[in-house]
């Protein structure tokens, strides 16, 4: 699927589904992601979860918190 395990700083840990998200979308730099390989291809730079030079991110402290 379109989940990610993720370690944060404090040793906790949590498995973060972005699939709702991709599916409610409705913006095409979005919905691509929908493509399983083009949504594996992810770093993390600078305290962001990033995809395709940040057209795409996420900052940890967000999913950290549970806010997509």
């Amino acid at each position: 699927g379109y989940s990610i395990e993720m370690t944060f700083s404090d040793n906790s840990k949590q498995i973060i589904n972005f699939e709702p998200f991709l599916l409610k979308s409705k913006l095409p730099n979005v919905n691509k992601y929908l493509d399983k390989g083009k949504f594996k291809r992810f770093s993390l730079i600078e305290g962001n979860l990033n995809w395709k030079n940040f057209e795409l991110t996420f900052p940890l402290t967000d999913l950290y918190t549970g806010k997509i």
